[in-house]
C-alpha cells in the first residue's frame, strides 16, 4: 500500500504512518515516514503550511528516532540505509561520497533510487539512465519522497536545458 501525501495535516499523515508501521516492517514506508519527516522540517515547508511548533518537534523527535532505529531495524543496503545517509549527509554534513551513492544502487539490482542523487551529485553525467527510470517511477507516486526525489531529477534536468539553450 502506497501512502499518498496531499494534505497539509501533518500529525494525522504521522498517525498514519504510525499505524502503517506497527502492522508491518516494510522497509519502503520506513523510508517514506523519514522523508516525510525531514521535509516537514524544512523551512520552507514550515512556512509553507504555518505548521504549529508541537508538530514541528513531534516530526524532529519522529525522524530522530528513524534515523537512530534504521541500523538495528532494517538491511545494511535498503531504502531506510539509504535515506538515513543522504539525510545525515543534507543536514548535518556528513560524508556520503558518489562511491557510496553507487554501491547503495548497485548493491541491490532491485533498488535503484539512489541513482537520483549520484545523477545530481555528477552533474547528471553517471547513472542517467537510472535516474530517468527512478524518475519515471515517482511520477506514479504522490509520497513526499517520490515528490523530492522527482524535484532533484527535474532540477538537474532544467539546468541541462537552460545550458543547451544558451550555448
Amino acid at each position: 500500500m502506497e501512502v499518498h501525501v496531499k494534505s497539509t495535516d501533518v500529525a494525522a499523515i504521522l498517525a498514519m504512518y504510525r499505524r502503517l508501521l506497527a502492522d508491518s516492517h516494510d522497509e519502503a514506508r520506513i523510508a517514506d515516514f523519514m522523508v516525510f519527516c525531514w521535509q516537514t522540517l524544512d523551512q520552507g515547508y514550515v512556512a509553507t503550511t504555518d505548521l504549529r511548533g508541537d508538530l514541528f518537534d513531534t516530526s524532529a523527535g519522529q525522524l530522530r528516532e528513524l534515523l537512530q532505529s534504521v541500523e538495528k531495524t532494517c538491511r545494511p543496503w535498503s531504502a531506510p540505509a539509504f535515506w538515513k545517509r543522504y539525510i545525515e549527509w543534507a543536514d548535518y554534513a556528513a560524508m556520503f561520497s558518489i562511491e557510496d551513492q553507487r554501491e547503495f544502487a548497485r548493491h541491490d539490482p532491485g533498488y535503484i533510487e539512489p541513482a537520483f542523487s549520484v545523477f545530481s551529485f555528477t552533474g547528471g553525467q553517471q547513472m542517467r539512465a537510472e535516474a530517468m527510470t527512478v524518475l519515471a517511477g515517482c511520477a506514479a507516486s504522490s509520497t513526499m519522497r517520490a515528490s523530492y526525489v522527482r524535484s532533484v531529477v527535474e532540477s538537474r534536468l532544467r539546468v541541462e536545458a537552460f545550458a543547451a539553450r544558451s550555448r
